[in-house]
């Protein structure tokens, strides 16, 4: 697909790499995406270039399917030089007919710092509007007190419908086969009965997990110290990205981990955008 010339859109290639690295880094900073990332990114046909006339990439934009009827905006960013030209603008159109055309999607979700303003115009003029809080949270391993009440596991083929039924929003069954499919690990924590008390979905190579579901705060330390187990040996932390619990936010606010972002989520009504 095209936007006016001079500039494309177009399907990112593994051999953009190295256009795409520094570009990312400098849309984002905190959060750059590492190689083997990218390369699986590019696995999901979500992940698309904006480019010059001479295909210099110059933005790109990062979507995919969550579940079966949502749509998820993982990223979207033009250079710094580039900004301020309505080329963000043609990026957000690019996704939302993208969207559209996967068919059966209803409503698109994406995730924005709580202080990026510009972000927030742009996502607000195509009628975007804040649903709810995510943090992110930076936990090192020797600051948690575990139980031992509490342990996790690989999720089972048959615990894949109860974790739908139980946390639909975060953990649909369609998103959880599609995580597995990808070599992801989904984890959940059991009681001494075998009961599913919480659940994520974690990256031992980030290290970290998101979505992260627990029953009770009570649960926390155990789990984290469960996750210790999943983690590569050269990281003595976890990152835990967890949405609408302020009373786990409360609980790491406490306790002084580092807050590395803190999130507004915003939805898009697909049906609604269509009867306007």
């Amino acid at each position: 697909m095209v936007t006016s010339p001079p500039f494309n859109i177009r399907s990112m290639k593994k051999q953009d790499w190295t256009a795409f690295k520094p570009l990312d880094t400098q849309l984002f900073p905190d959060d750059p995406i590492e190689e083997d990332h990218f390369q699986r990114l590019l696995e999901t046909n979500g992940l698309f270039a904006l480019t010059t006339k001479n295909d210099e990439i110059i933005g790109y934009l990062y979507v995919t399917r969550f579940g079966e009827d949502l749509g998820h905006l993982g990223r979207i960013g033009v250079a710094q030089a580039y900004q301020n030209h309505g080329l963000g603008s043609r990026l957000m159109e690019f996704a939302l007919q993208w969207f559209q055309e996967q068919g059966g999607i209803n409503t698109i979700r994406l995730y924005t710092q709580d202080f990026n303003a510009k972000a927030q115009r742009l996502y607000e003029k195509f009628k975007f509007r804040i649903t709810g809080t995510t943090w992110h949270y930076i936990i090192p391993f020797n600051s948690i007190h575990p139980q031992g009440k509490y342990t996790c596991h690989i999720i089972q083929d048959h615990e894949v419908r109860i974790l739908q039924k139980r946390y639909p929003d975060s953990m649909p069954a369609a998103q959880i086969r599609r995580w597995l499919e990808r070599d992801s690990l989904v984890l959940t924590l059991k009681n001494s009965q075998g009961q599913i008390i919480g659940v994520c979905r974690f990256s031992p190579s980030f290290p970290g997990c998101f979505p992260f579901e627990l029953d009770a705060i009570s649960c926390f330390d155990d789990f984290i110290h469960e996750l210790q187990k999943f983690s590569l040996p050269n990281y003595d932390y976890v990152r835990v990205t967890f949405t609408d619990f302020p009373e786990l936010a409360q609980l790491m606010e406490h306790r002084n981990y580092k807050l590395h972002h803190r999130l507004h989520k915003m939805e898009l009504s697909l049906e609604k955008r269509k009867k306007r």
